[in-house]
């Protein structure tokens, strides 16, 4: 039988930060969720893992739907690529993304 192999580091998240920038308690984010307040403290300091299904949940509690889980990788403060993505107008983003492409396909 395979010995089974963990991360070497936690998994890196910023939902304390996230929590913070919107003013929200432990509490009121694990209200929001439905979930104890000790899980949210749980997550915010490494002490159980935290999986997509968590990230989403939280992105959605703290921001609706304009939020994606990845979000939350990323510290409130810096945008991610992909919402600084979401705020270029349409023709923008389709054009952006097609440089992408082919510089990834020149390598």
């Amino acid at each position: 039988m395979p010995h089974k192999i963990g991360p070497r580091r936690p998994f890196r998240h910023f939902i304390v930060e996230h929590r913070e920038a919107k003013g929200l308690t432990q509490e009121q984010l694990a209200d929001r969720i439905g979930c104890d307040p000790m899980t949210v403290y749980r997550w915010e300091n490494y002490k159980v893992r935290v999986d997509f299904d968590i990230l989403a949940a939280v992105a959605e509690a703290l921001y609706g739907d304009m939020a994606e889980p990845e979000d939350i990788l990323h510290h409130p403060d810096e945008p991610t690529a992909n919402q600084l993505l979401r705020k270029l107008p349409e023709d923008d983003q389709i054009h952006f993304m097609k440089q992408i492409k082919r510089a990834a396909n020149h390598n």
